[in-house]
């Protein structure tokens, strides 16, 4: 009623300006009129999303959020892959694997706030050619929280991801990341090179490189002001994540999922702690942006292929800002709009993000595990067989019998642990 009246007034407003104008300046009526009707109208606009907003906050059950106990079935689905369990720097890891270990290794590493099964797309579409595996970083989704908040920092982040593709039974992958997996990612290929065979990043440039744009004062002042909200404030960003039943995620994906994706995000960080531990991951890289040098000081030597994907709507930086940047620092680095995507552009368009990815990783020949296992002399031996992929989070060892109880409801699959083992050459 308000909106109706307060879009009235406007109305009378212009015809009565028009009609002066007209008298007065026949040639800039339109223009003049056009331009003090246009901010009147987006007043009226804000002024009645912030009274929408007001009533919504005066509701007690909009910050009641509703409790879920059981996880969504989209979550178990096969389709996207088997669920492992892996004891990675002290942490037991999640992670969701398909395709065989015999093919190279795909690794997936996701945002913040986001978890496994942001890649669910690409753990299907890239199985048949590699071993995708999307892992839950610590502190997410169902890995285990770390005793310490030091384990979030990038670098200790960064020797986890490295140590689970040794564990894995590899010695290099085909690194993927997104929003902040891709500051995770960019890190790996700057200090550890050599666990990387390719890599494509999506969304964010390095730190190293946000550093040089803060420095530069390109970040958007906005930007800032919402991250340092988020580095302060101990609960009330997380009061503002459940509200509306976790309106957010609604917010952010609701526009390109599936009800029972959406139910998927809201289940997991609707768990105990899951909020918090996203802010506590957050707040330990936020310090560390403004008082330590990142990647370049002490960055190794390498020529590793690089994708940058980039959705056409991610417009927080314009890529021309930084581009020049990333051209410098990362020569064998191909960079691709993806059109009408955002941040979420692998979920948003997987089909052209697919295309891209396989245009990428087809212009050089796929390295071969077993030839560079003997290249490097390396022995790989299975040491120890363990969770089932239905059982979800339950431990088996070898040596109990209970894994033969548990392959009746299961497919009997059993995860391999993997280590490998250097071939010293025998001297006379």
């Amino acid at each position: 009623m308000m909106m109706g009246q307060l879009e009235q007034l406007i109305h009378d407003y212009q015809v009565r300006y028009i009609n002066s104008l007209q008298i007065a300046h026949p040639r800039v009526h339109s223009v003049m009129a056009n331009l003090v009707v246009g901010c009147l109208l987006r007043a009226a606009t804000v002024c009645g999303q912030f009274l929408q907003c007001l009533i919504k906050w005066l509701q007690v059950s909009y910050w009641i959020s509703t409790p879920r106990a059981h996880p969504p079935d989209t979550l178990n689905s096969p389709k996207w892959g088997r669920h492992r369990q892996i004891h990675v720097h002290n942490l037991k890891l999640h992670y969701v694997e398909n395709g065989s270990s015999n093919n190279p290794l795909m690794l997936f590493l996701h945002g913040v706030p986001d978890f496994w099964y942001t890649w669910r797309y690409q753990l299907k579409e890239f199985a048949k050619d590699y071993w995708t595996v999307a892992l839950d970083l610590p502190g997410f989704g169902l890995s285990e929280e770390p005793r310490d908040a030091i384990t979030y920092r990038m670098s200790n982040l960064a020797r986890a991801v490295c140590e689970l593709v040794e564990t894995l039974g590899k010695t290099d992958c085909i690194l993927v990341g997104n929003g902040c997996g891709a500051l995770l990612g960019w890190h790996i290929v700057n200090q550890y090179p050599e666990r990387v065979a390719k890599y494509i990043m999506m969304g964010l440039p390095s730190v190293g490189i946000l550093q040089q744009l803060q420095e530069q004062n390109v970040i958007p002042l906005n930007v800032l002001l919402k991250l340092a909200f988020l580095s302060i404030s101990q609960s009330l960003p997380i009061k503002l994540a459940q509200a509306g039943d976790y309106a957010m995620f609604t917010k952010l994906l609701g526009a390109f999922s599936k009800p029972q994706d959406l139910e998927a995000y809201k289940y997991t960080f609707s768990q105990p702690n899951a909020l918090a531990r996203v802010l506590a991951a957050f707040r330990e890289n936020w310090n560390d942006f403004f008082v330590e040098e990142f990647e370049f000081g002490v960055r190794k030597t390498a020529t590793i292929p690089g994708l940058y994907l980039v959705g056409e709507n991610d417009h927080w930086i314009r890529l021309d800002e930084y581009s020049p940047l990333m051209v410098d620092k990362y020569q064998a680095l191909e960079t691709r709009f993806v059109p009408r995507t955002g941040r979420y552009l692998h979920q948003e368009d997987p089909k052209t993000v697919h295309r891209i990815m396989k245009e990428f990783l087809g212009k050089t020949d796929t390295h071969l595990p077993v030839e560079r296992a003997q290249a490097n002399n390396v022995e790989t031996k299975v040491v120890v067989k363990e969770v089932c992929e239905k059982c979800y989070a339950t431990e088996h060892k070898t040596i109990d019998k209970q894994h033969d109880e548990c392959a009746k409801n299961c497919d009997g699959q059993e995860h391999r642990h993997i280590f490998t083992k250097q071939k010293l050459p025998i001297c006379s």
